[in-house]
């Protein structure tokens, strides 16, 4: 499986041959739910449910973040 271009599809397939404790993570994340600031009730979206079935099962597959670059003042200030 490969996160940039996992699909629902793919994440059912998997959880499927992971085994109960894999669906049943899968159904509690899409139904998941929580107020927005508004006071409405919404549901997680596909990027977050896919990132967090993601770093239940396969935390080795997640994009790595990427090293940031010193600022022009933190070089200069390093001298």
């Amino acid at each position: 499986m490969n996160y940039k271009t996992t699909t629902i599809n793919d994440l059912m397939n998997d959880a499927i041959a992971r085994g109960d404790v894999a669906r049943t993570t899968l159904k509690n994340l899409v139904n998941m739910t929580f107020l927005d600031e508004e006071g409405n009730e919404t549901g997680l979206s596909f990027i977050a449910i896919k990132r967090e079935y993601f770093k239940a099962f396969c935390p080795e597959l997640l994009p790595k973040a990427k090293e940031k670059k010193p600022t022009m003042k933190e070089l200069v200030m390093a001298l």
